[in-house]
Formats: C-alpha cells, structure tokens, sequence
C-alpha cells in the first residue's frame, strides 16, 4: 500500500512539475476563435471538431473534421506533426481535454479553441449544417 501511494505521489509531483515548466517557457495552448478564423483556409492548419457526429452535422466549422473525442485513442497517433491542429467542440471543454491528449502523445502543435462553437458564434463567424 505504501507503494502505491509513493507512486500515486510521484506521479502527482511529475505532472505538476510538467505543468509548472509548460508556463514558465510559456507554452500557448489555447487559440481564440478569431484566430482559428483567421488561419483556417492554410495548408498548414487542421482543424478537428471533436463534438459527435449529430452535433458536428447540425453546425460546423466549414474546413473542420470530425474525430469523436470518444475515440481519440482510434485517431490521436494519425494527426500530422508539421501542422497546427486546433481542436473545437461546443463550448472548449472536450476540445480541452483532446489537446492535453494530443500534447500527451507528443504533439507540441495543438490548440484548444477557447470557448468552442459557442465562442465562434457569439462573433459572427461563419458555419454550415447539414452533411
């Protein structure tokens, strides 16, 4: 039992550390809408809409993909390492936790779109619906 908790402890003490150094070199995570607006149409962007795919159909980014965050484990090793990738979902939070697991696998490339499709509408940016 002891041990278990050394681990659970040593553990907790490397993530923290891991987090503390990401905000010292000053690592961005996340990206305003208006950025992703902005950089959408480069060949050097993709943009993953993580929502389900309902969700995606009703209302999207016009260049976004959609990967189900319920099956990242699937499609997280196929993203491209030489590309920004912006994640987006409803309101930043399960396009929050792809990035951290993308960024867990090694890519130092991923965003989150803060405040999701909801963020995005509230500036009037453009959407499409259907498939």
């Amino acid at each position: 039992m002891r041990i278990v908790k050394a681990l659970i402890g040593a553990l907790l003490g490397v993530s923290l550390a891991a987090c503390e150094m990401q905000e010292q070199q000053g690592a961005k995570t996340t990206v305003t809408p208006r950025e992703v607006y902005e950089q959408r149409a480069s060949k050097d962007v993709v943009i993953i809409d993580v929502r389900t795919p309902a969700e995606f159909r009703m209302e999207r980014i016009k260049e976004a993909q959609n990967k189900p965050l319920d099956k990242i484990q699937n499609w997280v090793k196929d993203l491209p390492k030489d590309k920004k990738i912006y994640f987006v979902c409803r309101s930043g939070n399960r396009s929050g936790q792809a990035q951290r697991i993308a960024q867990q696998a090694g890519y130092t490339n991923a965003y989150n779109m803060e405040g999701g499709m909801l963020a995005w509408r509230r500036e009037g940016l453009p959407v499409v619906s259907g498939e």
